[in-house]
């Protein structure tokens, strides 16, 4: 079982995929579990399906697409320079073992990086989409500013969106239970906290992680049951595949935002573009997931080589270890098979609407 926020990789896709069984038992979870469900396609500017596409379901890392495209716009108007180098130790401080399915270590160890050494702006905003560093997320959310993440929230004209708060300090701060306080008292106390003071005490928290090198050290994995992950979870930021969907179509046309902002953006998103095979079949692609123990999102974006668009979402939420094993084991098939193959996609929605009738 993934005990927090994964990525989920997508990597190259072959040109055809026939409807294989383990597809079609992700086709029949959707439609048998729609309460933990939610999917939304446009290609070419039109929506073709969208099934629960209204459901608000935790985002997981999908969320740091946001902080990705803040960190674009304040390179573009110049409040930062993304060559600026930053001391890995700096970035570290935020960095919670076991928490991230190893993220942070694997950006590390593919720019060959060690504590000792610098890494620039534009390399840590490319770990936190690529590799999921959620180090790199707390590190870049107090760079940029929350409030100004949160702007563009209305900036982008996405109405159905919870508020941004600190990543890792979250996943901190509900482990952190006093030892004169029983377990039950715990989870019963965390589950009492309004959205308004659970972010409260995540600020707080950064500001330890940030000020106190020994705070991080409180941490014990041990103290992250289940029954926390769960609570942890659920409080993530939310909002909706028809929301993502059309995030995903902002980016991919090419035209909403200013050139300067694309252009950072697409270095940032499309890291799949780095495979020789996607480069042959692509001409964009880009993508963020993430995942919990009870959490798979996923969102992306492609044009092909003809110049066709899709941009889809699709989130699964409040998921049982069974039923986490059956999507991951078919997520990359199924996603593929989204992207490849318009037959699959014609099979979904018909599928998918016949459901909701």
């Amino acid at each position: 079982m993934k005990n927090a926020l994964v990525i989920i990789f997508l990597f190259c896709f072959c040109t055809s995929f026939s409807f294989a069984q383990n597809i079609d038992d992700m086709v029949n979870f959707i439609k048998n579990n729609p309460q933990k469900s939610s999917i939304v396609i446009n290609e070419n500017g039109i929506e073709t399906l969208n099934y629960r596409g209204n459901q608000i379901m935790p985002l997981a890392s999908a969320a740091k697409t946001i902080v990705a495209i803040e960190f674009a716009n304040q390179v573009a108007s110049k409040k930062i320079n993304q060559t600026t180098k930053i001391a890995v130790k700096e970035i570290n401080r935020y960095y919670i073992p076991f928490t991230d399915g190893g993220a942070h270590p694997a950006w590390l160890k593919s720019l060959k990086k060690t504590a000792n050494d610098s890494v620039t702006l534009l390399e840590i905003a490319k770990g936190m989409i690529r590799f999921s560093s959620n180090a790199n997320t707390e590190y870049l959310q107090d760079l940029l500013g929350m409030d100004k993440i949160n702007a563009n929230l209305k900036e982008l004209k996405i109405k159905n969106h919870s508020p941004y708060y600190y990543f890792t300090a979250s996943a901190l701060m509900t482990c952190l239970k006093p030892d004169n306080i029983e377990q039950g008292i715990w989870v019963s106390k965390l589950k009492n906290l309004s959205d308004a003071e659970y972010r409260k005490l995540c600020a707080l928290n950064h500001q330890k992680l940030k000020t106190d090198s020994n705070f991080i050290k409180q941490f014990n994995f041990k103290n992250f049951p289940v029954e926390i992950q769960k609570i942890w979870s659920d409080r993530l930021v939310s909002s909706t595949t028809k929301e993502y969907a059309e995030l995903m179509n902002k980016i991919n046309s090419e035209s909403y935002f200013k050139p300067a902002v694309q252009q950072v953006l697409q270095q940032i998103m499309e890291w799949p573009m780095g495979y020789a095979s996607n480069k042959k079949n692509f001409l964009h692609l880009g993508q963020k997931g993430g995942s919990t123990a009870f959490v798979l999102t996923d969102a992306f974006y492609l044009t092909d080589l003809k110049g066709n668009k899709i941009s889809s979402a699709f989130f699964f939420n409040d998921l049982s270890q069974s039923e986490q094993l059956l999507i991951n084991k078919n997520f990359g098939e199924f996603e593929s098979s989204i992207i490849t193959n318009s037959k699959f996609r014609e099979h979904l929605v018909k599928e998918l609407i016949k459901t909701e009738m």
